[in-house]
């Protein structure tokens, strides 16, 4: 693995611990400011309006200029937005901070995602990087919820030092990573020296299939996202501690390393990516569902909810990787549209989320596991359209062109 490589992955590991380590915070700090309801769906989702919005401009800028800047000015910007977060009180005030926030964080993963497509054409090892990427991802952010639970202890009385904490973190490495001596810059120049406005335009370039499978990403954004965070709220409205959840989602990031390292390859070496696509969410929404079918929510969470999780964990990396194939546009662009997407799904999900976690906790969660199921019949039809492919990428592995 080339030097730049290991580089990025180590800057995705930082990005996933310091991303989530206020989260454990998050539930504890609006309550004590005696912010809820419609407010917290609104600070969840201004996160999704910075992807909706800037992923594009992110993935764009990226392609034109040194991603390793772009991405240190991302984490720069997000350690601001973090801070002011920690800094405010007011209920409107904070959503302004939550807004600077998502305005950067939309930089970061189409910026990671679109160096990896863009830099390793052979799709197996592309597959396996990707794997590590989110795996590296989800590692630092359960390490994270970890932390994050004992920082939410230590500072019980004052929650906004975790914020702090976590503001000077994205500073200071946003700092290393601009002046660190590493070219992220990407090997693939097709498409890399076109001004901006033009490097935008490429998005009316965009093949049917892609088209396609973005707008599925919106209802995977809206369902997954709802579950994750609002599970933060729900583990703690039940009554259980910030150590509780940190220990859940730590687990999470373990079993989502092992779905990514082992479980992703064997099965896309073997099966065309829809195909994949389509048995994960064929199990992602029963997984779901007896996951608060469970009289004991904690049971639930350490059986169902972790099959669930291998599901989802290796979405990503099959999604993202399926992308890279597409070369009617530059990754950047490409990922940059897929992003926006998942921001719309989040900002759409988080609002609705909210106001349906104000009137029945559980229905958030039920109307996750629907929109998953749309998804698994939105692959099912995809493969009906192109089963010539996905049969063809099977009979090529039975006769060793795959190896």
């Amino acid at each position: 693995m080339e030097k730049s490589q290991k580089y990025l992955l180590w800057i995705t590991a930082i990005y996933g611990f310091l991303f989530f380590i206020s989260n454990p915070s998050m539930p504890e700090y609006l309550d004590d400011l005696e912010i809820g309801g419609r407010f917290v769906g609104l600070y969840l989702a201004s996160g999704g309006l910075g992807l909706l919005l800037f992923s594009t401009l992110w993935g764009s800028l990226g392609d034109i200029k040194d991603r390793r800047k772009i991405l240190a000015i991302t984490f720069i910007g997000y350690g601001i937005g973090q801070g002011l977060f920690g800094l405010f009180h007011n209920p409107y005030a904070l959503l302004v901070a939550s807004l600077v926030s998502g305005f950067f964080v939309a930089g970061v993963l189409v910026n990671l995602y679109a160096y990896i497509n863009d830099n390793i054409t052979l799709e197996q090892e592309r597959n396996k990087v990707l794997s590590y990427a989110v795996s590296l991802y989800l590692i630092g952010g359960s390490i994270a919820y970890l932390i994050g639970a004992l920082l939410e202890t230590l500072f019980a009385e004052q929650l906004s030092i975790v914020f702090f904490i976590q503001a000077f973190a994205l500073l200071l490495f946003g700092f290393i990573f601009y002046f660190a001596k590493i070219d992220l810059k990407d090997t693939d120049h097709h498409l890399s020296r076109m001004s901006l406005v033009e490097k935008l335009n490429e998005v009316k370039k965009l093949p049917w299939v892609p088209i396609y499978t973005i707008t599925l990403t919106f209802f995977v954004s809206f369902a997954h996202n709802n579950v994750r965070r609002f599970l933060d709220y729900y583990i703690i409205d039940q009554g259980y501690s910030a150590i509780v959840l940190g220990l859940v989602i730590f687990l999470v990031g373990f079993v989502s390393l092992i779905s990514n390292l082992w479980i992703a390859p064997y099965f896309l070496k073997r099966f065309h990516n829809f195909r994949f696509l389509q048995w994960q969410f064929f199990f992602a929404p029963i997984f779901l569902i007896l996951t608060f079918f469970m009289n004991n929510l904690l049971i639930g969470l350490y059986s169902f909810y972790m099959l669930y999780t291998v599901m989802l964990a290796i979405y990503e990396p099959t999604a993202i990787s399926f992308m890279s194939e597409n070369r009617a546009v530059s990754q950047g662009v490409l990922v940059g549209v897929r992003q926006s997407i998942v921001g719309l799904g989040m900002t759409l999900g988080f609002i609705v989320g909210g106001f349906l976690y104000a009137l029945e906790e559980i229905y958030v969660f039920r109307l996750s596991a629907i929109l998953l199921i749309i998804v698994f019949i939105g692959f099912t039809i995809l493969i009906e359209l192109k089963k010539v492919d996905v049969k063809k990428y099977r009979e090529n592995y039975i006769k060793g062109v795959i190896k």
